[in-house]
Formats: C-alpha cells, sequence, structure tokens
C-alpha cells in the first residue's frame, strides 16, 4: 500500500484527490493547518476511513518532528494561496509562505527520507502567452519559483521523481470557489444576475475527477522526471451555453453580457500530455445538472 503525502488536502482539488485515494485503498497523509474547522472534517474522514492520517500543524518549525516517523513514498503538492492581482505589502509573506516556503521544507525533508517521487501541481497562469515560465500576476511567480526549487532538488537528488503537472480552470461537484461557473450557479439558486465581461468569452475547463485521474497515473506510473499539460479537448464559449439552457429552462439564467475587451486563451502550452489520460467527463453536462437541480 503506497504512502501518499498530500499538501493543501482541504483545497478543492485536494478534497477530491484524497477521497479518491482512499476509495482506493491508499494510505493518504495530509499536512493540514490547525483549526476547529479543519480538526472536525478530518476527524470525519478519519472515522469512515482508517487509512486517513491528518498532520495537524500551526507553525512551519512544527513540520520535521510532525514528519520525522511518517516516511512517504510519494507527495503531491496541491498547497497554494491564490490572488488574482498585485497583493498588498502585508499579503506579500503570506502568498511566499504557501506557494514557496512551506511547500520547499516539506520537500527538503522528505528528500532526506525514502521519498521516491514528487508530483507538483502548475497553473496554466505560469505560461502567460504561452511560454513555459513566463508569469501572468504574482500568485504565478511565486509557483514558478517553487517549481525552480524542484528543478534543483531533482538536480541533487537524481533518483527520484520530479514531476510537474500544469492544468487550467476546474470544475465540479460541491464547488464553492468564486469562479465563473459556481458563481453562476449559485446567483441562478438565488434568482440573481450574474454579469459577465463578454459575450466572446471562451474557456476550457477540466472536470475535478479528470484532474485526479491524470495524478493518479502519475503516482502509480511514471518513472522519470518530466513535466506535462492536461485540459479539455476544446473550448467552450459560456454564452452559446447560456443561450442552449435558457432555450429550454422553465427559469431562465439571469446574465448580463458587458462588452469589455479580454484576452481569451489558447491554451497551447508545449508540454506533452500525461501518458494514458484523455478528458471523460463533460464539464457543460455537469453544468446544466447543476442548474436542473436548482430549478
Amino acid at each position: 500500500m503506497k504512502r501518499i503525502l498530500v499538501t493543501g488536502s482541504t483545497g478543492f482539488i485536494g478534497k477530491s484527490l484524497v477521497n479518491n485515494l482512499l476509495k482506493n485503498k491508499r494510505k493518504v497523509f495530509a499536512i493540514i493547518r490547525k483549526s476547529n474547522k479543519n480538526i472536525k472534517s478530518s476527524s470525519e474522514i478519519r472515522k469512515k476511513n482508517k487509512n486517513f492520517y491528518p498532520i495537524f500543524f500551526n507553525k512551519n518549525h512544527e513540520l520535521k518532528i510532525k514528519l520525522s516517523n511518517i516516511k512517504p513514498e510519494v507527495i503531491v503538492n496541491l498547497a497554494t494561496n491564490y490572488i488574482n492581482y498585485h497583493p498588498n505589502h502585508k499579503d506579500i509573506y503570506s502568498i511566499m509562505n504557501s506557494n514557496i516556503i512551506f511547500p520547499t521544507l516539506i520537500l527538503d525533508l522528505c528528500c532526506k527520507s525514502k521519498i521516491s517521487k514528487v508530483i507538483n501541481i502548475c497553473s496554466v497562469m505560469q505560461c502567460d502567452k504561452n511560454k513555459i515560465d513566463n508569469p501572468l500576476n504574482f500568485y504565478a511567480l511565486t509557483k514558478i519559483l517553487f517549481k525552480k526549487t524542484m528543478a534543483y532538488y531533482q538536480k541533487t537528488h537524481p533518483k527520484k521523481v520530479f514531476l510537474n503537472l500544469y492544468i487550467g480552470d476546474t470544475y465540479g461537484p460541491e464547488d464553492t470557489r468564486k469562479k465563473i461557473l459556481p458563481i453562476i450557479i449559485k446567483n441562478y439558486k438565488k434568482n440573481k444576475k450574474t454579469t459577465i465581461l463578454t459575450k466572446n468569452l471562451k474557456m476550457n475547463i477540466l472536470h475535478v475527477e479528470d484532474v485526479v485521474n491524470a495524478i493518479k497515473i502519475l503516482i502509480d506510473n511514471e518513472k522519470k522526471s518530466n513535466n506535462y499539460f492536461i485540459k479539455s479537448k476544446k473550448n467552450f464559449n459560456l454564452h452559446k451555453i447560456v443561450k442552449k439552457f435558457n432555450l429550454k429552462a422553465e427559469r431562465k439564467l439571469k446574465l448580463l453580457w458587458l462588452n469589455k475587451k479580454i484576452n481569451n486563451t489558447d491554451n497551447k502550452i508545449k508540454l506533452k500530455t500525461v501518458p494514458k489520460w484523455r478528458p471523460r467527463f463533460n464539464v457543460i453536462n455537469h453544468v446544466y445538472k447543476h442548474l436542473n437541480e436548482s430549478n
């Protein structure tokens, strides 16, 4: 039974990954910041599955003691502090701590043990204009800096496998993030209007389970260090999706379309796709389903 260490397990993708791994009889160690909310939710998971081991911490200096007896085989780094704009001066430390310092400490500790593989989740924001390591914003810059930190550890630990998986936007059940699709569904439930920048908005969104499946392939099969990129088969136009839904729905979606100019990303990043992976879930069908459930 593989021992897998997951950072960012309380996030949207992290929760789906942990649940999937536990269903498949993996031993999962989750590094979690200590709070009443996290302790409660973790205890509920622990009651249902004895292969789940939450590791609570408050300060970074606690990590060495907390991780000393775990000896995981694989690390999956999902820890992230996302911000779409340039942070205030006071926020810079917290973003750098979450995206660089914290995962580096985990990486350093685990590379000194029997860890065999490190999987780091990257963002397409690190590839503005489809150029690798070209940050779109400060958040992307910090993600690039950790990726470069991984490259250093790869050089000093050549027998270990280091993998970077680039992903774009995601969607799935119980998605409460401040993302465009969850916001539209939330507003629809409340019969509120949603403002969209343009009718020309094109999106490439993966279902969260497709991302999880890609990570599982890397956990089980990949034996050489590499960088990968996964995306859905095609982009979709949000205006067309809404129009199609409104033609059949008893209660229409209320959207205010602005006429702003935006740069649609085409996601033509020149990286390999994860071997033997393909998207299996249709995001639009799931969106329609969630909207109809709210009708």
